[in-house]
């Protein structure tokens, strides 16, 4: 039965990930992402691509984690809601944020502009803590009740307390699909 098996038997491992540096900035994180994400040289992108970066400290051991919300929140404030506080820490204006860009020729320019500034802030500032992690002889059925309980799409999955892989939601929806097509 497929959730029986453990999730090392299906995480995708480490070095096929997205991992980036604590110190390196949005936009090397977005490089990073994007290059496990899309096939560029065929020019597409796919949604079975990792959604999430791990941050990666120079002694090897998960820091945090950076998804494609969590970049966007900051790399385009006014479309994140309750952002207030961050326009005005940004020096951007609630009328921009209220108009709408596609309708301010000028203001598209200066969102060009912040959206090229945010990216160098550094993945530290932005990233989450790890909320749960697995062993990897964890099954898949014990991984689905944590991802669901945690509200998480991901988990680091761990051997000896060295990082070597992440299960995610869609390798586990994966593992049920299987006993319906069985």
């Amino acid at each position: 039965m497929p959730l029986r098996k453990y999730v090392s038997e299906i995480a995708i491992p480490i070095d096929k990930y997205a991992v980036i540096d604590p110190e390196a900035t949005l936009q090397e994180a977005i490089m990073s992402l994007r290059r496990s994400y899309c096939k560029m040289e065929e020019g597409i992108c796919s949604e079975t691509g990792p959604r999430t970066i791990l941050v990666i400290d120079p002694s090897g051991q998960l820091a945090g984690i950076v998804d494609f919300r969590s970049l966007l929140r900051v790399l385009v404030p006014e479309v994140a809601g309750n952002v207030a506080e961050r326009l005005e820490f940004l020096g951007v204006s609630v009328v921009f944020a209220e108009a709408g860009a596609e309708e301010l020729g000028e203001a598209k320019e200066a969102l060009v502009a912040r959206v090229k500034n945010n990216a160098q802030i550094k993945v530290k500032e932005i990233m989450r803590k790890n909320k749960a992690r697995v062993e990897a002889d964890t099954t898949l059925i014990d991984a689905l009740k944590l991802i669901f309980r945690k509200k998480l799409l991901m988990l680091p999955v761990y051997e000896n307390e060295k990082l070597i892989g992440v299960v995610r939601d869609a390798d586990l929806f994966l593992a049920v699909a299987d006993i319906v097509v069985d």
